[in-house]
């Protein structure tokens, strides 16, 4: 028998299924024991091999062979003729999910609203250039506008222009440089001729000062118009922080102070309260002789 074996070669199929035999297992315990399936099993020794994937065989028959204690170098020889099922190739396709009515629905509304703010968003940033680009026009044009117009006073006037860091002093802006009407020299030349013919000791005139005394004290920079009951044009600029300013003129005296908590105004000595007459801290009164 044994040089049968040396002449013949045996299946792997064989070696396993005599030592089986020899240990007196039957296919069931020989299962239970290398945890392979008995119809597995029964195909390794009977060689029909060829519904078992050939990547599982080589594994099952050195499982099997170790159990049963048998040399891989025995099955060597017939493992060649060993063959397995071939694996089978599938392709595998992508398959997209298939989306509801309503995720589309759902979507699209997103994309209209979105597209809607976008939208509203543009109109409303281009509304407000083009609002604010005809403001800056049309307060560069009324700045224009008036520029112009005293430029023309100005000219007809004979008054130098003013600049940026000049001052205009009272002497300047008098009756005669700003063209006044002559209507107040004609009611001053009246009443210098009814005093004359009243004489010194008319009572009504009597202690009346022909002009009153003012003077401003600025702590802050601030702007001043100051007209006497003559039409006189007293003050008219800008007086810095720390200037003091002394006028006579004939009362009562029309004032407007651009920053009043920053000036004290002084009459014939009295102090004025601006507070009554003040408004967003710009104070306009008429000043009437006390």
């Amino acid at each position: 028998m044994t040089n049968q074996r040396e002449l013949i070669p045996m299946r792997p199929g064989d070696i396993l299924r005599l030592a089986r035999q020899q240990q007196g297992l039957t296919i069931e315990r020989a299962s239970e024991r290398s945890r392979i399936k008995p119809s597995v099993l029964e195909a390794i020794e009977s060689g029909q091999t060829d519904k078992i994937p050939s990547v599982y065989l080589r594994g099952y028959i050195r499982n099997y062979a170790r159990y049963l204690g048998v040399e891989s170098a025995e099955l060597e020889p017939g493992m060649g003729a060993v063959k397995g099922a071939d694996p089978q190739v599938k392709s595998i396709f992508t398959v997209k999910p298939r989306r509801s009515s309503g995720e589309k629905w759902l979507k699209a509304t997103s994309y209209l609203a979105a597209s809607a703010l976008i939208a509203t968003l543009a109109w409303q940033f281009t509304h407000e250039a083009v609002r604010f680009s005809q403001g800056d026009s049309t307060l560069s044009a009324g700045t224009a506008v008036r520029t112009e117009s005293d430029k023309q006073a100005q000219e007809k006037s004979g008054i130098p222009p003013r600049s940026a860091n000049t001052h205009l002093n009272a002497s300047i802006a008098s009756v005669e440089a700003r063209g006044r009407p002559d209507e107040p020299a004609s009611v001053s030349v009246a009443e210098q001729a009814w005093r004359a013919v009243s004489g010194p000791n008319n009572d009504d005139t009597a202690g009346v000062p022909d002009s009153y005394a003012l003077s401003i004290t600025t702590s802050a920079d601030t702007w001043v118009e100051i007209t006497d009951a003559a039409g006189k044009q007293l003050e008219l600029d800008l007086l810095r922080a720390g200037s003091s300013r002394d006028y006579d003129g004939q009362p009562p005296f029309d004032i407007m102070i651009g920053r009043a908590s920053a000036v004290v105004l002084n009459m014939n000595g009295d102090d004025i309260d601006l507070v009554p007459h003040t408004r967003g801290n710009v104070a306009r009164m008429s000043l009437q002789a006390q």
